[in-house]
């Protein structure tokens, strides 16, 4: 989901997450997926205009990290400043594990390309991404082209989520990446299950040699043709 505008959505992938963080009955019916109860979500709230955070955000550096600013920096110094912004950001009711949560309603969100402008950043991103396809992909060389052009969100997620796991944080002890796709959405483009996980698959074995997502990934498939639990 690349609109990361602070405001009530009405329809697609934004609206499916705003819904799932502020409502019960769609929190519990996420809960049920990943077999989670009680999470803690930090973003996007109703109370704050559905604001969605970086992890550099100061309530998640200091409570959900347990790191200050300067730790902070001297861990993420992997990336430019500005940061990914994630759809959500939740935490386990232990504290111990982080879930950062990437939600799409329709296989074409998924296609981007690399945006920044500045050379060192552009450089420091590549170098971090390169350095995570080559400890996690078995594809060829040449494929390392389509995290940075063709599929680069999902790319930096990835980036984001390896270097989080190989660092140790005074709180949280593993960080999962959720991603949330939405099936059948009544609000926006209907995609099937089967839609989705043949997309992911053709995706996965482009950028990782293999048809699986790769370790501490949640591949979540959210009905958006039906009501929620009650």
């Amino acid at each position: 989901m690349s609109n990361t505008s602070n405001s009530e959505a009405e329809k697609g992938s934004k609206f499916w997450m705003q819904k799932i963080v502020n409502e019960n009955s769609f929190k519990a019916r996420l809960e049920e997926f990943l077999d989670e109860k009680f999470l803690n979500f930090f973003c996007p709230l109703q109370a704050e205009a559905y604001k969605e955070y970086q992890l550099k955000e100061t309530k998640i550096i200091s409570e959900v990290l347990g790191l200050s600013r300067e730790g902070f920096k001297e861990r993420f110094s992997f990336w430019p400043t500005n940061q990914p912004h994630w759809d959500s950001i939740a935490l386990s009711a232990d504290g111990k594990i982080l879930y950062l949560f990437e939600a799409k309603a329709h296989p074409k969100e998924i296609f981007s390309k690399i945006s920044a402008v500045n050379l060192n950043s552009i450089e420091k991103i590549t170098n971090s991404m390169r350095t995570v396809f080559e400890e996690i992909s078995d594809a060829d060389e040449k494929n390392f082209a389509a995290w940075l052009n063709k599929y680069y969100q999902l790319g930096n997620r990835f980036t984001f989520l390896h270097f989080m796991n190989r660092m140790t944080f005074p709180k949280i002890k593993r960080t999962v990446l959720v991603l949330l796709n939405i099936t059948d959405d009544k609000t926006y483009i209907a995609t099937s299950k089967a839609d989705w996980v043949r997309h992911y698959e053709e995706i996965f074995q482009e950028m990782l040699g293999q048809k699986i997502p790769p370790p501490n990934v949640e591949m979540i498939y959210f009905p958006g043709n039906i009501s929620p639990p009650r």
